[in-house]
């Protein structure tokens, strides 16, 4: 209330104060139903106090706007007569026009069809004489709609086409999307259904344009209905599948329920009966959960006047028991005071109790129904990552083509979230096979966009050249071209840790070609039992690397049943044992000098095993790839 007073203080005349006082009134603002009633009273108070005489029509008209908004039909058409009368009296033309159009309007939800008709039929001559477009249009367009609703499609293709010409000219971008979806409907109705999609689809793209998103979900539809009819039923899945995201994102549940029937009976037509019978179950919980809404909010009106009436009368009884017993002594008046005093206060309790009951059980079902529509969203967005992760495993080098490269050799890779950041690549070549292991910038969904980069631009590199440096150079300019990392502006440094080898295998003896960008190469050889760490450089792959960035190159002779290791930082990096306490590098060192003599697969095993008694019921922190290959 301190608000509003303010901005009062601050309006510079009485329309000013009208459209304050006209917007706290709203159900948004959750003010006592005693400060609503007061605040509306003085809307119309400025308005008979003002200088302007017209200033009253404005008052009467929002207050009938008020009235209008809350559904209380017959209240507001006196509103509305009352600002006809005041505005025929000063011959004010544009409140009489907006009076009558007012009126319509409310005839119209009535459904009292013929009265609506002529009160929109006075308001057409009146726009007309002020040149009021706007107003002009709206009549013509709400004609339309009621000629569409009483099926005289004729007179609503006319009356539309009307308002279509002036929009055309003078009206706005929404308005004229509109009525471009008004008479795509028409025609629908009258089975042009060409004609009907060429309007619909108009109004499509300026909804798009104007990012409508309401509009934008029931064009979607509705096109999704008209080729319903024409039997192209899979365009029409297309079209209503977009409907319906749009109507979820901007929680229009109208929409979103025409959608998913819509969507049911496009399957029932495709003879996909189970997709239909789903979709069938969807429409009916999100009408329950729509119905239940509604109705908890009539109860809670009805319940918010009983409760009004009882206490008036439940005062006035009271007020007749005090009089019957003044004659009492002054002990029993203490008693009845006392008593009254307690019923009064139980009253009080019960009814915030009953208030907060009644609170709880709507904002409960609202809450089942958003819960209900973000579970839909989340098991729609878990199975596209599932399906993402088949793409991204597609794209790793296939188990044929490593074993066929490779006396014996594991991979350990678990990605943190369905998809990962971690990649493997491979390669042949004429001078030897190439094995990359690669650790991009984040994990899950944006760690696998830049693992599908970091892939693409090794297999550009691999066509320049067989050299692991060169192909670590060529990558990282291809990192940073891709990501735009060099135009101004741009403040992406998203890049990639890396480390790759060539091994050219002979029968006891193998070279091995080794380069990384932050990840290192670990050699155990068979003959000593020790671990060998060969260092990457110090620079990653993209970011801020420079463009001209050199990889140092290592040539290593290793012997038959050496074992080389490389991996991402993800397994060293976990927390996890009684003491929630970080691997570390030394003891995932340790671990693998505790198994370099086992088999391959048994190192894998035993790998995991390990790892995942680590972290027990920690969260995995992040993407996890180990490459061991024995040479």
């Amino acid at each position: 209330m301190d608000t509003i007073a303010l901005k009062i203080k601050k309006a510079k005349d009485d329309s000013v104060k009208i459209l304050v006082y006209n917007k706290y009134i709203s159900d948004k603002y959750d003010l006592l139903s005693s400060q609503k009633d007061s605040i509306y009273e003085l809307i119309l108070s400025i308005g008979k106090k003002s200088s302007n005489k017209r200033m009253l029509c404005f008052a009467l008209l929002r207050q009938g706007y008020f009235l209008d908004s809350r559904s209380e039909n017959n209240k507001a058409l006196e509103k509305y007569f009352e600002l006809l009368t005041e505005a025929e009296k000063i011959n004010f033309i544009w409140g009489r026009l907006i009076a009558h159009n007012r009126i319509g309007s409310v005839y119209m939800k009535e459904k009292n069809n013929e009265f609506a008709i002529k009160q929109y039929h006075y308001s057409i001559p009146l726009a007309k004489q002020i040149n009021d477009s706007a107003d002009l249009s709206e009549n013509y367009a709400m004609l339309a709609t009621i000629y569409n609703n009483s099926e005289r499609f004729d007179s609503s293709l006319y009356y539309n086409q009307k308002a279509l010409a002036i929009r055309e000219i003078f009206g706005g971008k929404i308005n004229l999307a509109n009525s471009y979806n008004n008479i795509g409907l028409t025609y629908k109705s009258l089975k042009d259904y060409d004609k009907s999609l060429e309007y619909l689809i108009k109004s499509l793209k300026i909804r798009e344009q104007q990012r409508d998103f309401k509009g934008m979900a029931g064009s979607n539809i509705n096109i999704a209905n008209v080729l319903k009819a024409q039997k192209k039923f899979k365009e029409a899945l297309d079209f209503v599948n977009a409907g319906i995201e749009i109507a979820y994102k901007s929680k229009t549940g109208d929409f979103y329920l025409n959608g998913l029937f819509a969507k049911a009976e496009i399957f029932y037509k495709l003879n996909s009966f189970k997709e239909s019978a789903d979709q069938y179950r969807r429409c009916r919980t999100v009408n329950d959960s729509i119905k239940k809404e509604s109705i908890n909010k009539e109860v809670a009106e009805l319940q918010s006047r009983y409760d009004s009436d009882k206490k008036d009368a439940d005062l006035k009884l009271k007020e007749e028991q005090i009089k019957s017993k003044t004659a009492q002594n002054s002990k029993q008046k203490i008693l009845i005071a006392a008593s009254c005093l307690a019923l009064l206060m139980a009253l009080l309790a019960v009814f915030f109790i009953y208030r907060s009951f009644r609170l709880n059980k709507k904002n409960a079902v609202q809450l089942a129904f958003k819960n209900h529509l973000i579970e839909e969203k989340n098991k729609e967005i878990t199975d596209s990552i599932n399906y993402a992760r088949l793409i991204q495993q597609s794209l790793l080098a296939s188990e044929s083509m490593l074993d066929k490269n490779l006396k014996e050799h594991f991979i350990l890779y678990k990605p943190k979230d369905i998809v990962s950041g971690d990649f493997y690549w491979a390669s042949e070549s004429k001078e030897g096979f190439l094995l990359a292991c690669v650790d991009c910038t984040g994990h899950g969904v944006p760690g696998a966009f830049m693992s599908l980069i970091g892939k693409e631009n090794l297999d550009k590199a691999i066509v320049k050249t067989s050299s692991p440096k060169q192909i670590l150079t060529e990558l990282n300019k291809g990192v940073k071209r891709s990501l735009n990392q060099n135009s101004p502006g741009n403040s992406n440094r998203d890049g990639m840790d890396a480390a790759i080898v060539r091994i050219e295998n002979n029968n006891a003896v193998s070279k091995v070609y080794y380069s990384g960008a932050n990840r290192p190469l670990w050699i155990i050889k068979k003959s000593t039992g020790t671990l060998e760490e060969i260092k990457a450089t110090k620079q990653a792959i993209g970011g801020f690397t420079n463009d001209n960035q050199e990889f140092e190159e290592h040539e290593l002779i290793l012997n038959y049943g050496d074992m080389i290791y490389i991996s991402t930082d993800g397994y060293a990096d976990q927390f996890g044992s009684d003491k929630n306490k970080k691997l570390t590098t030394k003891r995932f060192k340790d671990l693998l000098l505790s198994l370099h003599k086992l088999k391959a697969q048994e190192q894998k095993q035993e790998l995991e095993g390990f790892f995942m008694n680590w972290k027990g019921k920690s969260e995995q922190l992040d993407d996890l790839l180990v490459i061991g290959i024995k040479i």
